[in-house]
């Protein structure tokens, strides 16, 4: 709706909130003049609905903020003379976070006293004093949001929802940049106005292909959730998410598409992980149906983040969308490539199963060897023969399981290996020591010495019935050799 002056002049926009609430900016009351401000009233005409009368409005007491002098507040509701029942109210919602969300607006500049849209602009942040404000900026040449849309709703194009009201312009009409006050700031500054703030529409989920590199499926499953959450939002998640960036392609081109999502991941720490561990890397892209040239997106933008191994998440408008099928081709070429190193990774368990065991059966039963290998074998042949008939998404699936059970098992295989290593090492210096002396008492006629057969026996049984418990052997060895050679100097 559009606020007018006496003589009929727009001062700004307005919002209907309820039957007969308006939520506007101070300041466009202000330019009503005093009048306005002492118990006068401002006329409001209805944009879109024809045949619907101008009402008068005044100030709500109670619901008034003045802007102070660094732009915070300037927030006012109004009382429209009568009620409207069957206009419906602007949809407000909480903004949440902010980055790249597009969204419209529609306000009423000189010379446009019917009303103009700017469509596709996006949020780039929090602004203004104590971060009250977020920065709008309108894509130019075009349309942009200047004097005149003071009060008007910002439209979240994704949901509908209404996300905040427009307070102010930057003059310079090169930049395109002006700010809006969110919802949760509005009503924290007039709290009534949260009788009106709901619970946000969500866009028609369309469905998501996740691209893999070797993303950890824990971690994929965080990120999904957080996606479901926020599908329009960019910008780096929580704690525990912080190497995520979420990038909304609607209305942008490959290249703007590649900045966002390097601007998201650009932190010292993130850009190394790129280079070292892609794997700790989750980027999405949604809205690539809505892109400028969605398959160009998906080239330039998803398919080297891929390459590189970070995990990636595209969200498509419907199954029959081309980009979803040139993302399930390449999701299947993934599965192809990760097929061949699960292959590899199953044979490096199996070598290490039989090196281990090899080495087990020199030092005694007791030290166990599991036995994975053959399950993992069954596993990978069973996700070769899946082919084109399973979804590629639910084979990646399985392939993350089988991957990360092989690693498991290879990487304990390996430490009992390295504990067993040390053991054998002994056990086998102690034979050879014991071995050798009695070759020299042996060479030297102490063959049938008693005190020496009585030390040699109980040496070489221990090393004989506990090869994997050298240590318990080690005295009765040392005895034996301490005995040799006295006998050796003494003769």
């Amino acid at each position: 709706m559009c606020l007018l002056d006496s003589s009929g002049r727009a001062l700004g926009a307005g919002m209907l909130l309820g039957e007969s609430t308006v939520l506007t900016c101070a300041h466009v009351v202000q330019a009503a003049g005093a009048e306005a401000l002492s118990g006068g009233q401002v006329l409001v005409r209805f944009v879109g609905l024809p045949g619907m009368p101008e009402a008068q409005a005044g100030v709500r007491p109670g619901c008034w903020v003045p802007p102070e002098e660094d732009g915070r507040g300037d927030i006012a509701l109004l009382d429209l003379a009568e009620a409207f029942p069957h206009v419906p109210g602007a949809p407000l919602v909480r903004l949440g976070a902010v980055r790249d969300r597009v969204v419209h607006t529609y306000g009423f500049p000189h010379p446009h006293r019917h009303g103009v849209w700017v469509n596709d602009a996006e949020l780039a942040g929090p602004a203004g004093a104590a971060g009250e404000w977020i920065q709008l900026n309108s894509k130019l040449p075009g349309e942009r949001v200047r004097r005149g849309f003071s009060g008007a709703g910002v439209i979240d194009k994704a949901t509908g929802a209404v996300l905040g009201m427009v307070v102010t312009e930057y003059t310079d009409e090169r930049a395109g940049l002006a700010y809006l006050i969110p919802v949760e700031v509005i009503a924290r500054h007039v709290p009534e106005v949260a009788r009106w703030v709901g619970e946000p529409p969500r866009p028609s989920a369309g469905p998501l292909v996740v691209l893999l590199g070797n993303g950890d499926p824990a971690h994929l499953d965080r990120f999904l959730a957080q996606v479901r959450r926020e599908r329009r939002v960019a910008g780096p998640a929580g704690a525990g998410d912080r190497l995520t960036a979420i990038v909304d392609a609607t209305g942008k081109t490959a290249d703007e598409v590649a900045e966002h999502v390097s601007a998201g991941i650009s932190t010292e720490e993130v850009t190394t992980a790129l280079a070292a561990h892609p794997e700790d890397v989750a980027v999405a892209v949604t809205g690539i149906d809505a892109a400028r040239a969605p398959e160009e997106v998906l080239t330039g933008a998803v398919k080297p983040l891929m390459d590189k191994g970070a995990t990636v998440l595209a969200q498509f408008g419907g199954p029959d969308s081309p980009g979803l099928r040139l993302a399930r081709r390449w999701e299947s070429e993934r599965n192809a490539h990760r097929l061949a190193r699960l292959a590899l990774l199953v044979e490096m368990v199996e070598y290490e199963e039989d090196r281990t065991r090899q080495l087990a059966g020199r030092l005694g039963a007791r030290a166990a060897v599991p036995g994975r290998s053959a399950d993992l074998r069954l596993r990978l042949g069973a996700l070769r023969s899946a082919g084109e008939r399973i979804d590629p998404g639910r084979v990646r699936r399985a392939l993350a399981v089988t991957e990360r059970d092989a690693e498991t098992a290879w990487r304990e295989l390996g430490v009992l290996h390295t504990d067993l290593v040390p053991r054998a090492r002994r056990h086998d210096e102690l034979h050879g020591r014991l071995r050798g002396y009695n070759a020299k008492a042996t060479a030297a006629g102490l063959m049938e010495d008693e005190e020496l057969a009585e030390l040699y026996r109980p040496a070489m049984e221990t090393l004989t019935t506990r090869p994997d418990e050298p240590e318990a052997a080690a005295g009765l060895v040392e005895r034996y050799v301490r005995a040799v050679r006295r006998r050796l100097e003494g003769a």
